[in-house]
This record gives C-alpha cells, sequence and structure tokens, in this order.
C-alpha cells in the first residue's frame, strides 16, 4: 500500500463524519502486568443528537452500573452501584457535543501527533468490517499514551479495536456488535433514577484553583512539597468533598524539567481512627502503604495524610521515595515562584 498511515488515519476520520444513529456494544480490559484490574462492558446509544452510555463493571458484579444521558445540552449521570446522579451543562463544549466517529478517532490522532510514529501493518476482517491495522509506536517512552495497535474500519472511520501497552499495563478495546440502522425502543433514552436519588450538579463539585497560601489556609498548616529543583508544581488546586466522606483535599500536579507530567500529590488531614494499614514500606521515616492497582504511595506526617500517585511509567516508587527525603514545607520555600507556575 502507496498511501501513509497517517494519509490513512486522516481519511478514515473523513469517513466517520456525520455518522450520528448507531449501536454499538464494546469491551475493555486493562492488564497490570498479568493481573486484571479492570473489565467493563459499554453500550453506546446514539440518534437524533442523543446519547446514553451504559456502563457495567464486570468485576464488581452486576449491581455496579452506571448510565449517562446526553442530549448534546446536558449530561445526566447515574451511578447505580453507589446511588448517586449528577448533571452537567454541556451547550458551549463542542467536543462533548460531538456524536460522530470522525471526532473520536481525530481525538486519537490528536493525543498522538507527534509523540507517535504510524506505520500501516495490514488488513483484517473484525465483525464484518474491513480495517486497517496502524501500529503507533511512541518515539519516547515518557510519553503517557504508550505503544498502540489501532484496527480502522475503512468505511466508517471506527476504531473497532485497539490495544495499548504503556509501562507495564495494557488496555484492550474491542466492540462486540456495531449498527449503524439501529431500531431502538422508546424507553432506549431514558435513565431510571429512583425517587430518593437526588440528581446534583456537578459544576459544584469543580476544584477551586488556589495559591499555596490559599491552600495553607484551607487546611490551616504548612504542608511538605516537592523541591522545585526537582520538579515543576504545575496545578493546586482545592477539593471540597462532600457526602459520607467531608474533607478539603488539596491536589498539586508535578512536571518534569523537560515538561512531562510524573505524578500527583493528594494532601488531607488525616482521617480520625483510620489509620495506615498494612504498612508495607517507608517514606521520610514514617510507615507507608503502597497500592499497586493506582501505583500510589500514602503516608501520614504531621497530622496529614499525603498520597503519591504515579502516573509516568518513567519513574519508579524507588526513586519518588528518594526524593521525597528532600520535600519542604510550604511556608519555607519560595512560594512567589511556585505560584507563577
Amino acid at each position: 500500500m502507496n498511501i501513509s498511515a497517517e494519509e490513512i488515519m486522516r481519511k478514515a476520520a473523513e469517513l466517520g463524519k456525520g455518522i450520528e444513529n448507531y449501536y454499538t456494544l464494546s469491551e475493555s480490559k486493562v492488564y497490570k502486568g498479568k493481573e486484571l484490574i479492570e473489565h467493563s462492558i459499554l453500550e453506546e446509544y446514539v440518534a437524533n443528537g442523543k446519547r446514553k452510555i451504559v456502563t457495567n463493571d464486570q468485576l464488581l458484579g452486576e449491581d455496579a452500573k452506571s448510565e449517562a444521558w446526553n442530549d448534546g445540552e446536558k449530561v445526566i449521570i447515574y451511578d447505580k452501584y453507589n446511588g448517586r446522579a449528577f448533571k452537567l451543562d454541556i451547550a458551549e463544549d463542542e467536543n462533548i457535543q460531538s456524536l460522530d466517529p470522525k471526532e473520536k478517532i481525530n481525538n486519537v490522532m490528536g493525543i498522538m501527533n507527534g509523540s507517535h510514529e504510524f506505520t500501516f501493518i495490514g488488513e483484517e476482517t473484525i465483525l464484518d468490517f474491513d480495517t486497517v491495522q496502524i501500529d503507533a509506536k511512541a518515539k519516547t517512552s515518557n510519553q503517557l499514551f504508550g505503544d498502540t495497535v489501532l484496527w480502522v474500519d475503512k468505511k466508517t472511520g471506527f476504531i473497532i479495536k485497539m490495544i495499548s501497552n504503556n509501562g507495564g499495563v495494557q488496555i484492550e478495546m474491542q466492540y462486540k456488535e456495531i449498527d449503524f440502522s439501529p431500531e431502538f425502543p422508546e424507553d432506549a433514552f431514558t435513565l431510571n433514577i429512583p425517587e430518593g436519588v437526588e440528581i446534583k450538579d456537578l459544576e459544584a463539585y469543580a476544584p477551586d484553583t488556589v495559591t499555596l497560601e490559599g491552600a495553607e489556609e484551607i487546611l490551616e498548616q504548612s504542608f511538605y512539597l516537592f523541591s522545585e529543583k526537582e520538579f515543576n508544581l504545575k496545578d493546586v488546586e482545592i477539593h471540597h468533598i462532600e457526602g459520607e466522606i467531608t474533607r478539603d483535599e488539596l491536589n498539586l500536579t508535578y512536571y518534569s524539567k523537560e515538561d512531562t507530567p510524573m505524578f500527583y500529590l493528594t494532601i488531607f488531614h488525616s482521617p480520625e481512627g483510620m489509620k495506615i494499614e498494612k504498612a508495607d514500606l517507608k517514606i521520610r521515616g514514617k510507615q507507608a502503604k503502597y497500592e499497586k492497582i493506582v501505583n500510589s504511595i500514602t503516608w501520614d506526617e504531621d497530622g496529614l495524610r499525603y498520597a503519591i500517585i504515579l502516573i509516568n511509567p518513567d519513574i519508579e516508587k524507588e526513586e519518588i521515595i528518594k526524593k521525597a527525603e528532600s520535600m519542604a514545607l510550604s511556608s519555607d520555600l519560595n512560594r512567589q515562584s511556585y505560584n507563577k507556575r
């Protein structure tokens, strides 16, 4: 095939333009090593500018179900497993409004543009769809979106199948059913939310961007930060969590000096009566717990609970534990320098 893989992807995106009525059933799996850590079945109903997505978590059981309904103006989400419902106004968000496959494949290309090298592998028939197989190889190892193989339908631009590997984590997605001429029942785009479940506005749960001084005022004390010689602090946000657990949670995002996202640091007051259980390592001389599934390290220090969540495969927990030794109190750092980032 003389045409380049990039051109194949661009042509596929154009083919997907205008397809706004379909039904799909897909399966997604996430492995960490050989361990299956996520497994879900997703049904998508799309017609006349409306969309409903039904997700079933296969690891939690048949009651672990959520539904999301979107009419282009707002989204309503019902989480059956936790008995919660939320709404969000999306009238001015063009990305959320778009329903066709063109935007889906454009989103994938946008993420990989410049960071991956596309290679045409071959052709394969999946679900009676003639697909082209594209290998998207990450140019460097510090990409959040790793090496990926895509199977793209030649007629519609649908990504029929995708397998991505990054830092020992493999993500698999494949459609099991696709119908471009669906006949939906009248209740296909309704949500059955029980009367006792209040639909809350998601905007009220949006985090507040704050300065370090503002975060100190909310937490009513100073807290430990990583040295600006090691990492760049990009985002400082406060989440006001309400419900069974009510607290103010500080979330910080750290980048490398090369401007690559590295990890999150979450800080909140240590929960009363909830000590770190089954500690399996030490950090800054404190008992800590490593959670393999989310790649995080949690510990308590001076009345605050800290959690580091590693999001870049190029940094190992042993390295971040070592760098944590040089953490300093926010009140002792050059906060003016931090707040300008």
